[in-house]
């Protein structure tokens, strides 16, 4: 009972957090785009992570059936996105995160690596619990 309480709640923040994310992209209009510019991404990939941030989401707090697949999909864009932000900031590089559309426009840094790998585990917990 306790597993099933703790992989809920772990799905929901999960599926939250990706949600927000995504909505405050498409929110932000054209800011998104091209701060995904400077991190080195295209406008059409861009485009489509906020898309992706929204389906995997919603598939995380909607999906009973099918939540374990988008928890996996949710993990795999974090790493993506982790791996971004270390190549920046090895290169010494801090272009703003705009991770969270218009309310994120500091440059990149540790505590984004962090927030990452803390939702990772997150993710792992939900698969797991």
């Amino acid at each position: 009972m306790l597993s099933m309480n703790v992989s809920a709640v772990s799905a929901a923040v999960v599926g939250a957090v990706f949600v927000y994310a995504g909505v405050t992209k498409v929110l932000s209009g054209r800011s998104w785009p091209r701060a995904a510019e400077r991190l080195g991404v295209a406008a059409p990939l861009a485009y489509l992570v906020m898309i992706v941030e929204i389906v995997v989401g919603l598939g995380v707090v909607l999906g009973d059936a099918w939540r374990t697949g988008f928890l996996v999909a949710g993990g795999g864009l974090l790493v993506a996105f982790t791996l971004l932000l270390v190549k920046h900031l090895l290169a010494g590089s801090r272009p703003p995160c705009a991770c969270f559309g218009g309310a994120s426009q500091r440059p990149i840094g540790a505590r984004d690596v962090v927030r990452n790998v803390s939702l990772l585990v997150v993710v792992v917990i939900a698969i797991v619990s």
